[in-house]
């Protein structure tokens, strides 16, 4: 897509755009440095609001699947945006699999799980909603992700909770 399609899409004159970001990559990686550090931050308050690890990531699956649903647009392009751009993240940035992290080692250190590599859960718990996604991208499903929440979140903790039994 080129500037002159972004800028009219957006409404607005290439060169307002180009006062703004100097180039397309810039754009992108304003668009989704925003709505990723945006997005972890919203996790990181859900992980500091619920009580234990299983509505901690019942909320965060639930989430996952809001933004995918009210904002379809801008969940695909965090999908396929994140393998170039992820890595410009400094590392104390809090991500989305920062926050997903800390619950599986909030949980690990309140007894509610065993031990498990925190990067492995989140990765686990995260590849559920977001395969999903892709399948729903694809056509493969149908309908809002919210009314699947349930079952995502269920299979999130059951996912967290096998590699953690896988330990013992």
């Amino acid at each position: 897509m080129s500037i002159a399609e972004i800028a009219a899409a957006a409404g607005v004159s290439q060169g307002a755009l180009y006062r703004h970001h100097p180039s397309k990559d810039e754009l992108a990686w304003a668009l989704f440095s925003t709505a990723y550090l945006r997005t972890g931050a919203e996790l990181h308050a859900i992980r500091a609001r619920e009580p234990d690890f299983k509505s901690r990531i019942a909320a965060m699956v639930g989430h996952f699947c809001g933004l995918y649903d009210s904002d379809p647009a801008l969940f695909r392009f965090m999908l396929i945006a994140q393998h170039d751009l992820l890595p410009r993240l400094a590392p104390e940035e809090r991500t989305p699999v920062e926050a997903v992290a800390d619950a599986i080692t909030d949980a690990m250190r309140s007894g509610e799980i065993g031990p498990v590599d925190p990067q492995l859960g989140a990765g686990a718990i995260m590849g559920i909603v977001l395969q999903t996604a892709v399948f729903h991208i694809y056509g493969r499903l149908q309908g809002p992700l919210i009314n699947r929440a349930s079952d995502l979140s269920l299979a999130a903790i059951a996912a967290a909770e096998a590699l953690s039994d896988a330990h013992k």
